[in-house]
């Protein structure tokens, strides 16, 4: 990962605020971190390649619908968006009961899945906390009357199946009175950071989160100098932890990896990054939400997004109770099948220096790349074009690799396929060679199925 230059941050002094010879705060490198301990730390992540994001809380109960209708937009905005008074979501808050949450079946889901760290939804932008914080009474303890601790027992579980365990919060929070500007401006903001940070600190030392996952950014009370304040505060209780760039200004700050968020961009960005995307559309549970995603969509965006350097953070809204919606749980096993085979060619891999050709994506570790067929050739000739390389192997992945037969000419590739396509999702093939590749075209910017092409960040919707 040594292309990764610009969002790079120091261990060495990861408990002091990095400064300009002038004194001033680098606000996009609070600690100067070396390059060499940021690739140390985020070595991990880039591992991984997939992840299991979930949102859960007080709004699952609610499903998407208030007063007999169904509210527009995502299901977690609905206090919002629904106009829902305070005192009638406190009501709400109450009813959180999730008989049949189970932390363990939760992360063996994610684990089977071939997903490598999982991120839950602690506290979102209702404030509604999912763990007994000291620090307020809107929580599932005092409010819920939970006799539980979910955290703990996600945390645990990931411990015991090899997952990495994150924790999403908000920063802004309709309960704390954040978007009433004139109590912000009269210290209301202070007394408002200094609850974050407790709040923050029991997520680490209550849960050892190994993400923190910030949203809520674009509130314009919020500066990069907050950020990297925060970004510092938090490297220092926890140096090894990771923290997305959205506990700073997401546009500018891309510490320590970028968030695009229901996109996947055309190109790799340069630097460490994670598409989020939605199994179905609403990131929390929406009963009339049923535009799920095809599981060969799914797979084909893994590809994509790994393909040019980032990693897929994939939702699961689990309904009220705490059960996983029947549509995700079979998707996600059908992802773990392909995974068992294809993920050779996923984790711990990345993009090339090789336009990426029309009947598919490729993916480079060490001296192999990964074809990942989208479109089976009709006659039978899969040709890699713009590439010098001496290709010596070439492996059509499966229960038993199937090895076939491989041409280096000039400046293309050539492998003979079997006549049938193999069943299952989106073939991958190995191509292993010796020596280096040069490429006669630049990796290239290319729109997928859905349509997803390179957006700059805006505001977020989850």
């Amino acid at each position: 990962m040594m292309k990764r230059s610009v969002a790079l941050l120091t261990l060495a002094s990861a408990l002091l605020m990095n400064t300009t010879t002038n004194g001033a705060v680098d606000l996009l490198n609070p600690i100067g971190e070396s390059d060499a301990a940021f690739e140390q730390r985020m070595a991990w992540f880039n591992e991984a390649r997939f992840g299991m994001f979930i949102h859960w809380g007080a709004y699952s109960v609610l499903g998407g619908e208030w007063q007999g209708k169904t509210v527009p937009f995502y299901a977690e905005w609905i206090r919002h968006k629904g106009k829902i008074p305070k005192d009638d979501y406190r009501k709400v808050c109450e009813q959180f009961k999730p008989e049949r949450f189970d932390a363990d079946a939760w992360i063996r889901t994610a684990r089977d899945a071939g997903m490598k760290y999982f991120v839950i939804t602690t506290k979102h932008h209702d404030g509604f906390c999912l763990w007994d914080s000291a620090y307020t009474d809107y929580d599932i303890k005092d409010l819920a009357g939970l006799d539980f601790d979910p955290l703990a027992e996600l945390s645990a579980a990931c411990k015991k199946y090899g997952v990495r365990f994150g924790t999403y919060y908000s920063i802004i929070d309709w309960e704390y009175a954040t978007t009433d500007l004139a109590f912000m401006k009269s210290g209301g903001k202070e007394q408002y950071v200094q609850y974050m940070k407790d709040q923050v600190r029991e997520l680490i030392e209550k849960y050892d989160t190994d993400i923190l996952w910030f949203d809520g950014d674009w509130k314009k009370w919020w500066t990069m100098e907050d950020g990297a304040d925060l970004y510092a505060y938090i490297r220092e209780l926890k140096p090894s932890i990771i923290i997305n760039n959205r506990v700073s200004k997401r546009a500018k700050f891309k510490r320590d990896f970028g968030t695009p968020e229901q996109t996947t961009p055309g190109m790799d960005l340069g630097y460490d990054w994670e598409a989020c995307w939605t199994i179905n559309h609403s990131w929390g549970f929406k009963k009339a939400d049923t535009k799920w995603k095809s599981t060969e969509q799914l797979v084909e965006k893994l590809s994509d997004i790994v393909s040019k350097g980032g990693n897929l953070l994939l939702n699961v809204g689990p309904k009220p109770d705490g059960a996983f919606p029947e549509a995700s749980i079979g998707q996600l096993h059908e992802m773990g099948q392909w995974m068992q085979v294809a993920g050779e060619g996923i984790y711990g891999s990345d993009s090339s220096n090789i336009a990426q050709p029309s009947w598919g994506r490729l993916t480079k570790k060490g001296q192999s790349l990964y074809l990942h067929l989208f479109n089976w050739p009709a006659d039978g000739k899969l040709v890699l074009s713009g590439v010098n390389m001496q290709a010596t192997r070439a492996c059509l992945l499966g229960a038993t690799d199937q090895d076939l037969r491989v041409t280096s000419g000039k400046e293309r590739v050539e492998i003979i396929l079997p006549k049938q396509k193999p069943a299952g999702l989106v073939p991958m093939i190995r191509l292993e060679f010796e020596g280096e590749i040069k490429a006669f075209s630049k990796a290239n910017q290319l729109e997928v199925k859905e349509g997803d092409v390179h957006l700059p960040a805006g505001v977020s919707g989850d």
